[in-house]
């Protein structure tokens, strides 16, 4: 345990040149694992290149505890590693890099699993974050409202007006309703995929008849709130929140077999922007 917590409270006194190299190991093997040909490590990843990873993980840890006041705990840290010890796809990898890193578990803990614990805490916490995204949560609440307002306007109007607002954040999706097994088997007319977005994947599509999409491959809540509200072609969804953005969907038909949507979505502010603009200012 003094390994683990030895590792944890000297990231922010460790010097450049030990974290480097440390980061040069990991990177070498996974560069070692690529396909094809490819020239030499030195090369393809330069000292100039690791050291920008080693500053992108120092300056996303800062971020984490200045921003939003998360210091990384020495049992985040080793949780983590036992984690990636449990659940790793690929232990010949796992045992390279440990191998790499001279089996010490403080090294190990230090350059893999905790830049992995700050990556998915800064994560978590900017999704999260109501006061960053609030200006675009009113966008889109003022959005439903404008939809709801014409409901006397034909289906038709309302979508094109939403295509002609905003012409890249509108998209059509039809769920088949029943399961795999029992689900219609006539043609039905091709339509885009499901916006990508975080927390509502899109199942994948290679044991789908023509690339049909399922709402039972929805998660769960979300195939709750849209039974709920989407009865009828013409209905409009509250605003649905996702990690990456703020969606409205509309009733196009609505079947026993099928639930077709428009689905307008507000993309959030990109992470890496985010983090580039705050970092500057710290």
């Amino acid at each position: 345990m003094l390994l683990w917590v030895s590792a944890v409270m000297a990231w922010a006194g460790d010097d450049l040149a030990s974290l480097c190299a440390d980061r040069a190991a990991i990177e070498r093997v996974y560069y070692n694992h690529r396909l094809g040909e490819k020239p030499a490590f030195e090369s393809a990843i330069p000292p100039t290149t690791i050291q920008q990873l080693v500053h992108d993980e120092r300056r996303k840890e800062s971020v984490l505890r200045q921003i939003y006041h998360v210091e990384i705990s020495p049992a985040l840290v080793e949780a983590e590693a036992r984690r990636i010890e449990a659940t790793s796809r690929a232990p010949e990898v796992l045992g390279e890099l440990k191998a790499a890193l001279a089996h010490d578990p403080a090294r190990f803990a230090r350059a893999v699993a905790r830049p992995l614990v700050v990556e998915r805490e800064l994560r978590a916490r900017f999704e999260d974050d109501s006061h960053l995204h609030a200006a675009l949560r009113r966008q889109a609440e003022q959005g439903r409202a404008e939809l709801l307002a014409a409901h006397a306007e034909t289906l038709e109007d309302r979508v094109a007006r939403l295509k002609r607002n905003y012409p890249a954040e509108v998209s059509e999706v039809t769920w088949q309703l029943g399961t795999r097994s029992s689900a219609p088997v006539d043609r039905v007319r091709p339509n885009s995929a499901e916006p990508s977005g975080g927390s509502q994947p899109v199942a994948p599509v290679d044991d789908r008849p023509e690339g049909r999409l399922y709402f039972a491959d929805l998660p769960a809540e979300l195939q709750k709130v849209l039974r709920a509200q989407l009865r009828q072609r013409g209905d409009v969804s509250a605003v649905i929140e996702t990690p990456r953005d703020f969606r409205i969907y509309v009733a196009r038909e609505k079947t026993d077999a099928v639930l077709a949507v428009t689905a307008w979505t507000l993309p959030k502010r990109s992470f890496d922007e985010w983090l580039k603009e705050v970092a500057a200012g710290l």
